[in-house]
């Protein structure tokens, strides 16, 4: 059964690779991003020169900045530029006092609006509720709206700064605003904008008018906000264009980050995770030096670090993906995933293989449902366990178990890609559990060998408490909890300087590795290879490495990465752990004779 198991998994790699050849042939075709900057703050940025942002905008295009973020205007901003006036219920009140004539009938808490130049007012009457009542004041047509939010309410786009920018060569990214009950959304989006970056933490339109947004949103690219969670942006993503963008806070970047920090972070973020949009925020302090000059060195820097690694610094017109998976051999593929399945069956005695089986699938339904995500998911769930759970305890397993993990992704990879996938509309459902369920698997396998789990209830029910088996648990849960709280992209635990500089030193010489993967195999190496250690400890030490082996596939998982990629990481970290690994065995043996050693002299000794 067992072989029979291992060829359906080797026949299933065929289709799958076929998938798997497109991919990187559809992926090497997107070597494309933009660069585009915020107007806002290059305003601030070109007060201090005396400058106009326009005439500082055209010094950055000519280093290599190739767009310009220009927000939507509020009340606020559109007086800021003398387009309209504006005044609260309780000033307007007063003015007409002062002038001798009859103080309005209005709330005080209200917001008056008046033009000052011709077509002003069309796109705040356009979109902002309620219809707004007209009085007459100082010979002037005043429109009175309840409350006073002048920056908050939306007053359209500014035409005439988005017409200056485009004629001057920049690719417009807008930035349109939401307001509760807002008419007309997205009529007054500009034809000039090639892509939309919602402002705030909501979509324009929502929660009213999606439908609305999504129909005006097909002409342009949404930008989805790397860690930034926008209301109304998971129920539109998977029905418009998009592509992933990257910012950095403005705090962040004049207190702690240098242009090169920047630069490093942005590479990073266009090779691994699929960032197309590369949004800019210029220097506004000098904490880190001058700010024209860090600036200048972040444009030009950027642009030429992206080219240097083939990417097409350019506006991004069309994003189709082109990659089309196939239903047939999707399938064919996902018949691996099964048999893997069944080898996990194999792994554990009696009724147990088949409930952890059945777990492993139904949790793959939980987080995805009736779709390929579940199969994906049961993949990267049983992978990572199967190689440690049916070779031999041998050095050599390690590397044959990183190649099942391998196969693993290539079969998760060509079932799991698509359009949606691929463009990040439709992440992969449950990565925290590719990090924590396998090693699980692992540590219940050892303990079925030696006894059944009801066996285990009653001694560790009965077990005297030792403080030493209290120390050995708590630092076990806290390596499992160090493991998930530094998941993802933002985690909860961040890298120490000394880890992020040995990062950066390796990002800088190839793809940088997982760091799970470069602790995790040194500690499989540990396990086997010291035949005679006790299981207990041989148990802990695989789980390291089974994390590891789940790393490969979490890598893979990340389906905006490029596949080459993550090979390449794959690669790197197996090589790095298997060189720490041997180098810790002769210290590791030392470290046991030397503690075993000092033990025994507390034989003899009197007890308290």
């Amino acid at each position: 059964m067992k072989r029979l198991l291992w060829l359906t998994i080797i026949l299933s790699l065929i289709p799958a690779s076929i998938l798997v050849v497109r991919r990187v042939g559809a992926e090497e075709g997107r070597r494309r991003v933009t660069m585009v900057m915020d107007e806002v703050v290059l305003s601030e940025q070109a007060e201090y020169l005396g400058q106009s942002s326009f005439e500082l905008g055209l010094h950055y295009q000519s280093l290599g900045l190739g767009g310009i973020v220009l927000y939507e205007d509020t009340f606020e901003s559109a007086v800021a530029k003398g387009r309209i006036a504006v005044l609260t219920g309780f000033e307007a009140r007063r003015l007409a006092l002062l002038n001798g004539e009859e103080a309005p009938d209005i709330a005080p808490k209200s917001t008056l609006v008046t033009g000052l130049e011709p077509g002003a007012l069309e796109y705040i009457l356009a979109k902002n509720p309620p219809t707004p009542e007209q009085i007459i004041l100082a010979d002037q047509t005043w429109y009175v709206f309840p409350g006073t939010a002048p920056n908050l309410r939306p007053a359209g786009p500014d035409t005439d700064a988005i017409a200056q920018w485009a004629e001057a060569g920049f690719d417009i990214a807008y930035r349109p605003r939401n307001f509760p009950l807002m008419k007309e959304v997205g009529a007054d989006f500009p034809e000039e904008a090639s892509y939309l970056i919602h402002a705030g933490l909501q979509v324009a339109g929502h929660p009213e008018s999606l439908d609305t947004l999504v129909d005006i949103s097909q002409d342009y690219i949404t930008g989805v906000i790397e860690g930034t969670e926008q209301d109304g942006m998971r129920d539109i993503v998977r029905k418009i264009p998009t592509a992933r963008l990257l910012s950095f806070d403005q705090d962040y970047i004049n207190q702690r980050l240098y242009p090169q920090d920047l630069i490093d972070k942005y590479l990073l973020a266009a090779n691994e995770r699929g960032v197309r949009i590369l949004y800019l925020r210029p220097y506004t302090e000098e904490q880190l030096g001058s700010m024209f000059t860090n600036t200048e060195e972040l444009v030009s820097g950027l642009r030429e670090r992206l080219e240097g690694e083939g990417y097409e610094v350019a506006p991004l017109g069309s994003l189709e993906l082109n990659y089309q998976t196939n239903a047939l051999l999707r399938g064919l593929s996902s018949v691996g995933i099964l048999a893997a399945l069944g080898l996990l069956i194999l792994m554990y005695p009696g009724v147990w293989g088949p409930l952890v089986a059945l777990a492993v699938l139904g949790l793959g339904v939980f987080a995805n449902g009736l779709d390929w995500g579940a199969l994906a998911l049961a993949a990267a769930l049983s992978f990572p366990v199967i190689g440690y759970g049916h070779l031999s305890e041998r050095l050599s397993s390690l590397g044959l178990t990183t190649l099942i993990s391998l196969a693993g992704a290539v079969l998760l990879s060509a079932v799991g890609s698509d359009r949606e996938t691929m463009l990040s509309i439709m992440p992969f459902a449950g990565v925290a559990a590719t990090l924590v369920v396998p090693p699980a698997l692992l540590l219940f396998h050892y303990a079925l060998r030696y006894r059944s789990p009801a066996s285990w209830v009653v001694d560790f029910w009965n077990h005297p408490i030792r403080i030493g088996n209290i120390a050995i648990f708590l630092v076990g849960i806290a390596a499992l909890g160090l493991v998930f709280l530094r998941r993802g992209n933002f985690p909860v635990i961040g890298a120490s300087s000394a880890e992020l500089a040995f990062r950066d030193w390796l990002s800088e010489l190839f793809v940088r590795p997982r760091f799970k993967e470069m602790l995790g195999h040194p500690m499989a190496v540990l396990g086997l290879t010291n035949d005679t250690w006790p299981d207990w400890i041989k148990a802990i030490l695989l789980t390291g490495g089974v994390i590891a082996q789940a790393s490969i596939l979490n890598s893979f998982s990340h389906y905006h990465t490029p596949l080459l990629i993550s090979l390449q990481r794959t690669v790197i970290a197996l090589v790095l752990g298997l060189i720490v690994g041997l180098i810790l065995v002769p210290v590791a043996r030392f470290g046991v004779r030397l503690g075993g050693r000092w033990l025994a002299t507390a034989e003899g000794e009197s007890k308290i």
